[in-house]
């Protein structure tokens, strides 16, 4: 399990922290003016850096500038389907155990953000408006920016230390089809892998267990994908056919 995706925008890179700097003056100056409104104004922070971010993660994350060849790989011819994998899934003890973990974590990290967004608007009226009643407009401004810059500090120490949305190593759907073009669920995973990073992939297989893993170097994925099946050298098969049929396409392009 990993703690922090690959592929996802960092909040703490120089890009990230321009942005929220210039957002926090810009809060400071309004809550001076008017602190009755730091609930609205708190809200639309959020949202101007969820709508940042969502844009940093659409340029950034392989798994959306992936995405436009998901249709790709549909279209293409199946070699290869496995419906029943979700079964198999249920008898890997260990993998089961992982995913149980990884939602109980993932459920305390959430617990942890409510419960730290509750605690900072109690502070925020119960002590700061106090404190910014009795001063004058400049001495609000200070104020504010001292606490913005204080929260933001110590939200680097909640969403680094205590915050840790994981996601599992390998991805395994309970269905999915292997066509000419690459690999694609049919459950509601999401889990694909074009042909391209097939080529270079490493490929383990495990019998007992019964699935083989797909660890792609070349798409950077934040994971590897676990495909389960009964018929694991009919899978293998294709897979390496998959691999020779694009490794084919490559250097008929190249020359």
């Amino acid at each position: 399990m990993s703690g922090y995706p690959q592929g996802y925008p960092n909040p703490y890179n120089w890009k990230m922290i321009l942005i929220s700097q210039v957002l926090m003056i810009l809060m400071s100056f309004v809550l001076s003016l008017y602190p009755q409104y730091f609930l609205p104004v708190y809200i639309l922070y959020i949202l101007v850096i969820m709508g940042i971010s969502s844009v940093m993660m659409a340029r950034s994350n392989p798994m959306l500038a992936e995405r436009k060849y998901m249709g790709e790989i549909y279209k293409s011819n199946t070699l290869f389907e496995e419906k029943n994998a979700g079964s198999l899934i249920q008898k890997d003890m260990e993998y089961v155990q992982k995913m149980q973990q990884l939602a109980v974590a993932n459920f305390k990290s959430f617990g942890i953000m409510i419960l730290y967004i509750i605690i900072i608007f109690l502070f925020y009226d119960y002590v700061l408006l106090k404190i910014v009643g009795s001063v004058t407009q400049y001495e609000k401004l200070a104020i504010y920016l001292i606490y913005f810059e204080a929260l933001y500090l110590f939200n680097m120490f909640v969403y680094r230390r205590l915050i840790k949305i994981q996601m599992m190593d390998a991805m395994a759907p309970s269905s999915y089809k292997v066509t000419e073009k690459g690999i694609l669920s049919t459950d509601k995973s999401g889990v694909f892998l074009h042909s391209r990073h097939l080529v270079n992939a490493e490929i383990i297989e495990n019998r007992e267990k019964k699935y083989v893993e797909i660890d792609s170097k070349t798409s950077k994925l934040p994971y590897k994908i676990r495909l389960y099946t009964n018929d694991i050298d009919r899978l293998l098969e294709v897979l390496n056919r998959v691999k020779r049929m694009e490794l084919k396409r490559q250097q008929s392009s190249d020359s």
